[in-house]
């Protein structure tokens, strides 16, 4: 069967978003003998739906209605998110759906080998298990300043001086962003007279990565409702059988 396509557009982001969605419920009600892979589902449909529909999702943040729930605390948008999820941020920003968003989408989509146990961890995820070696909970980490789990370093002052304006335009660091210099030549960031690098760590169980996955899906499915005259504000659940 053909994908539902946005007769204004003709994108068919909407309608893939709600078969992934259905996908993952429809998994979630099987009647699995055995070991069940939901969180690895989730992960997957994760991933889909955060890159392959990275441009959706801006386009619907751009009108003052639509994209106001992306302005939300994570707490009020009832998607089963706790604010205590947001283990660590050191962004210059609001714990708001569209930065978690942001912030989830980077780690997914440009992964590197992580040690969660660095001061300074590379940005990517990965799992934390408990006793019995069953997933205890997936953590997500945005960290841009770093380099194989160590801070980036930069050989001038110019070089870090670059940096900082280059990747300041939006205001991510702190307003006392600076630099210093280990003797050895080699300069990096500090605030506060303290080694600084911008880092999100986000921590959610399997059971909130799926919470969080249906309700994203959800969302970006809304368009397909009422023949694309969706209002922008009014979220249904399309998801159900």
């Amino acid at each position: 069967m053909e994908y539902h396509r946005d007769r204004e557009r003709n994108q068919i982001y909407a309608d893939l978003a709600y078969r992934l969605g259905r996908i993952v419920v429809q998994y979630d009600e099987l009647n699995v003998i055995g070991e069940k892979y939901e969180a690895s589902l989730y992960i997957a449909v994760l991933q889909n739906l955060l890159t392959n529909c990275k441009e959706y999702v801006e386009n619907m943040t751009r009108g003052q209605r639509r994209g106001s729930i992306f302005k939300k605390d994570i707490e009020l948008v009832e998607w089963g998110l706790q604010r205590k999820c947001w283990v660590e941020n050191t962004f210059n920003e609001d714990l708001n759906l569209q930065n978690f968003i942001a912030r989830i989408r980077n780690s997914v989509s440009h992964p590197t080998v992580i040690d969660i146990e660095s001061t300074f961890p590379s940005t990517g995820f990965t799992t934390v298990l408990d006793n019995s070696g069953i997933i205890k909970k997936f953590r997500f980490v945005n960290s841009p300043d770093t380099n194989r789990n160590r801070i980036k370093l930069f050989s001038s002052e110019k070089e870090v001086t670059s940096y900082i304006e280059r990747n300041n335009r939006n205001k991510e660091f702190p307003e006392d962003i600076t630099y210093s210099y280990d003797g050895s030549q080699c300069y990096f960031l500090s605030s506060n007279n303290k080694d600084f690098i911008r880092v999100s760590i986000i921590d959610l169980s399997v059971k909130e990565l799926g919470n969080f996955v249906k309700h994203l899906a959800n969302y970006l499915a809304q368009p397909i409702q009422d023949k694309w005259n969706w209002d922008g504000e009014k979220i249904k659940w399309l998801l159900a059988a």
